[in-house]
């Protein structure tokens, strides 16, 4: 199992990283954090990674936005079983941070529901994608000289 996992990340490299970041952004449970570690173990350029990893993220967060910009609250409510409580919650934190809310939309679980919660309430998309983006790279820059320290050091 583990050589088929290697396998995989060695055959697609930066294309891989591209394609499981952008599902990690969207609704599919992945965690990108972990994949990207994998990928530079494999050492390919941590500069190539963090930027396909950061593309790839926002685009898939993106989905999340037109997926509330393109239905309703009580549509993605049913559909995603999301308590009043927890809808409420992100509608308060987006009307006091706005589009600023995009940059903590990394934060598993919350992240998804928030960017959808921006599409729902029509927040500008451009100030929206650029936030994710800025947010999404700081923290896939911080996972990389993380794993970067602790692999030199071991």
């Amino acid at each position: 199992m583990v050589e088929t996992l290697i396998s995989f990340l060695q055959d697609y490299g930066y294309w891989g990283m591209g394609v499981l970041a952008f599902l990690s952004g969207s609704i599919v449970p992945i965690a990108s954090e972990v994949l990207l570690a994998m990928f530079l173990k494999l050492e390919l350029d941590p500069v190539a990674l963090v930027t396909v990893a950061t593309i790839g993220n926002t685009f898939g967060g993106f989905t999340c936005y037109l997926l509330g910009y393109l239905t309703s609250k009580e549509k993605v409510k049913k559909f995603f079983k999301i308590s009043d409580k927890r809808m409420k919650r992100a509608d308060l934190l987006i009307q006091k941070y706005g589009y600023w809310t995009a940059a903590i939309s990394f934060v598993p679980a919350i992240g998804e529901a928030l960017l959808v919660a921006l599409g729902i309430m029509r927040v500008d998309k451009y100030k929206v994608f650029v936030v994710m983006l800025v947010g999404k790279l700081i923290r896939y820059i911080f996972v990389t000289a993380s794993f970067l320290g602790i692999a030199s050091v071991l």
